[in-house]
C-alpha cells in the first residue's frame, strides 16, 4: 500500500512538473508567472521589502526590463482615491502566502546573481511553484482529513485523480499562474482538517486555528467567508452540536486569547497596506466594479458554453450529484447543509458585473470549493462505486478536462467567449485555427503582389523576402496572405506591414498559430487615408534564433 501511496504522489508531481516546464520559459516574456492579476497580488511583497514604494511606480521599469514591448501585457492595478493617491485593487491575502517563496526568491537571486528586484527569473518560478506545493500540501491535508471519516486510501486517490485532472485544478497549475485559486484550494483543504480536529479533539487551539484559515481566506477573497456555513455539516456528520463544543467543560477562553490576536491581526492586513498606500485606513479598491444582486446569471454561471461550471467540468457535476445522493440518504438535514453553502455562494459569484471572471477554463471562483464537494464525492464513492467503476468515469473525463485546458491555453477555444457551434466544432481539435481576413463586402484589391518560393529565417538570416506594393487608388485596407510553418509557441516570430517612408509600421505575432508543418493564413490591416505610399510585408524573427520557412508571401491593397 505505502507503494501504491508513493506512485500516485509521484506520478501526480512528476506530470505537473512537466507540464510546467513544457509551456513555460525561462526567459520567455510571454509566458512568465506574474503576470495578470498576480502582477497585482503580488506587488505588496516588492512594494513592501525591496523597494519601499506604496506608490508603486517601480512597474513602470520592471515593465520595462520583463514584459512585452508593445506592452500587450502590462497591468495597471493601482486604483486612484478621492484624496489623489492610489491602493493595490487586490486584497493582499495572497502575497502572504507567496512570502516563503519570495524570500526564498531573493537568497536564490542573490546567491546566483540575478537581479534582486522582485520579477527575475528566480521570482518567477518561486512563484510558479508555490502553486505546486500549496496543491499537494493541500491534498495532504485533505487526505488526512478523509482517514478521520474512514475514507479508504483508494478512493482517496481516485478523489485526488478528479480534483487534479478532471477539473480546472491542472489548466491553473500548470498553464496559468495569475489568479488566487490553487492557494485558496490548499486554505480549504487546511480548513476542513482543523474543522474537524476540532470537532474531534475539542481543543480550543483547533477552533483558533479554524479562525486564522478564515481571516487568510477572507483578505484573499472576501467572499470566501462564506465557507465558514460548511461547518454545521460536519458537525451534522460527527453528531456534535456546538453547544457541547462551546460547553464551561470544553471552552477555555483564555485558549483563544492568542488565536483571537494572530486573526484579528491577519484581518488588520488590508487595512494597514491601505493606510501605507492612502493614508486611508477604509477603502473600497475594486473602483466601479460592484456586484448586481438584482440581476445573478445564474444558469449561464453553471451552464453556459461561455463559462458554465458544470458544464466545463462535468467530472465536477457528477461528483456533486454524487455528494447530493449521499447527504440525502443520510438526512434532509444533512443534505440541506451541504447545498446551502453552495447555492449561497454561486448566487454571490454569479452577481459579480463579470461573472465570466474574464478568460482561462472553466469557473475559477469554484475551485476553493472543490474541497467541500469532493468530501460529497468520496463518501458517495466509498459507498456506491467500485474501483472499476471510478475509473471508467474519472479517466475518461480527465482526458476530456486536459485537452481543454490545452485547447483554451492555446487559444483553440477562447474561455468566456466560447459559443456552442465553436465548443463542438473544435471538440478534441488540439490545433489553433488559422488566421483568415476576409475582403470586406463591398471592398475590391486596388494593387497586389506575390512571392511563392520557399525562404527560411534563422540567426542568421533573420527577414523574410519582402512584398512590396503601392497605394495609387485609395486603398484604405491591407490583406497579407502568408504559408508558413515553425515550431509551435515560437513567439518571436511576427509579420511585419510597414510603409517605405517609415510613416506606418504595424505587426502581428505569429506565435499561437504557427505549427511544423506550413499552413496559410491572412491579416488584415487599416491604412491612413495616403496615396502613393509605397507598403510592404515580411517576416522577422525578432533577431532572436527562432527559425520558421515562409512557403508564400501575398500582399493585397484593397479599397471600395
Amino acid at each position: 500500500m505505502r507503494i501504491k501511496q508513493s506512485l500516485f504522489w509521484i506520478i501526480a508531481i512528476s506530470c505537473v512538473l512537466i507540464g510546467m516546464f513544457s509551456v513555460r520559459e525561462l526567459d520567455g516574456r510571454y509566458g512568465r508567472s506574474i503576470n495578470g492579476d498576480a502582477k497585482a497580488y503580488y506587488a505588496y511583497l516588492p512594494a513592501l521589502f525591496i523597494y519601499n514604494d506604496p506608490s508603486y511606480s517601480y512597474i513602470d521599469s520592471v515593465e520595462q526590463r520583463y514584459y512585452p514591448e508593445d506592452r500587450s501585457q502590462f497591468k495597471d492595478f493601482r486604483i486612484p482615491q478621492k484624496n489623489g493617491k492610489a491602493v493595490n485593487k487586490t486584497f493582499p491575502g495572497l502575497s502572504v502566502l507567496y512570502a516563503p517563496f519570495f524570500f526564498l526568491s531573493m537568497f536564490v537571486a542573490w546567491v546566483f546573481g540575478f537581479p534582486v528586484d522582485g520579477y527575475s527569473a528566480p521570482f518567477q518560478w518561486g512563484i510558479a511553484f508555490s502553486h505546486l506545493v500549496y496543491f499537494f500540501v493541500g491534498l495532504r491535508f485533505l487526505l488526512a482529513f478523509f482517514r478521520s471519516y474512514k475514507i479508504s486510501d483508494t478512493i482517496s486517490y481516485w478523489v485526488f485523480t478528479f480534483l487534479l485532472f478532471g477539473t480546472n485544478c491542472w489548466y491553473y497549475l500548470v498553464y496559468d499562474h495569475t489568479v488566487s485559486h490553487i492557494h485558496s484550494f490548499f486554505l480549504t483543504c487546511v480548513l476542513l482538517w482543523s474543522m474537524k480536529r476540532w470537532i474531534s479533539t475539542k481543543q480550543v487551539k483547533m477552533l483558533g486555528l479554524v479562525a486564522c484559515i478564515m481571516a487568510l481566506l477572507v483578505i484573499i477573497r472576501p467572499t470566501n467567508a462564506v465557507m465558514i456555513l460548511f461547518l454545521p455539516l460536519l458537525l451534522v456528520l460527527r453528531n456534535v452540536k456546538l453547544k457541547a463544543l462551546l460547553s464551561k467543560e470544553v471552552f477555555h477562553l483564555k485558549a483563544l486569547i492568542l488565536p483571537v490576536i494572530i486573526g484579528l491581526s491577519i484581518l488588520a492586513i488590508p487595512l494597514l497596506f491601505w493606510k501605507w498606500q492612502s493614508d486611508l485606513w477604509l477603502v473600497y479598491s475594486y473602483g466601479k466594479e460592484s456586484f448586481d444582486f438584482k440581476h445573478p446569471h445564474l444558469l449561464e454561471f453553471l451552464f453556459s458554453y461561455q463559462k458554465g461550471w458544470l458544464l466545463w467540468s462535468p467530472l465536477t457535476l457528477f461528483a456533486l450529484i454524487g455528494g447530493l445522493i449521499y447527504f440525502g440518504k443520510q438526512s434532509w438535514k444533512a443534505l440541506l447543509l451541504f447545498v446551502l453553502p453552495l447555492i449561497i455562494i454561486v448566487y454571490i459569484l454569479s452577481s459579480w458585473w463579470c461573472w465570466t471572471y474574464g478568460s482561462g477554463f472553466g469557473q475559477r471562483p469554484m475551485m476553493e470549493y472543490l474541497p467541500f464537494i469532493a468530501l460529497g464525492f468520496a463518501f458517495f464513492a466509498q459507498k456506491y462505486l467500485k474501483k472499476i467503476h471510478l475509473a471508467l468515469i474519472i479517466l475518461p473525463f480527465s482526458g476530456l478536462a486536459m485537452v481543454q485546458s490545452y485547447q483554451v491555453a492555446n487559444s483553440i477555444l477562447h474561455g468566456g467567449l466560447t459559443t456552442k457551434k465553436e465548443y463542438w466544432s473544435h471538440f478534441l481539435q488540439l490545433k489553433t485555427d488559422a488566421p483568415k481576413a476576409e475582403i470586406p463586402i463591398g471592398y475590391k484589391v486596388k494593387s497586389a503582389a506575390k512571392i511563392k518560393r520557399l525562404c527560411t529565417i534563422d540567426e542568421q538570416h533573420a527577414f523574410s523576402y519582402t512584398v512590396e506594393a503601392t497605394n495609387l487608388k485609395g486603398a484604405d485596407k491591407l490583406r497579407v496572405e502568408l504559408t508558413i510553418g515553425a515550431e509551435h509557441k515560437n513567439t518571436d516570430i511576427r509579420l511585419v506591414v510597414s510603409s517605405k517612408d517609415g510613416s506606418f509600421y504595424q505587426d502581428r505575432f505569429l506565435g499561437d498559430f504557427l505549427y511544423d508543418s506550413p499552413r496559410e493564413m491572412s491579416f488584415m490591416f487599416d491604412l491612413p487615408s495616403k496615396d502613393s505610399l509605397i507598403y510592404q510585408a515580411y517576416v522577422w524573427n525578432g533577431d532572436t534564433k527562432r527559425e520558421a520557412k515562409i512557403e508564400g508571401l501575398r500582399l493585397e491593397l484593397v479599397g471600395r
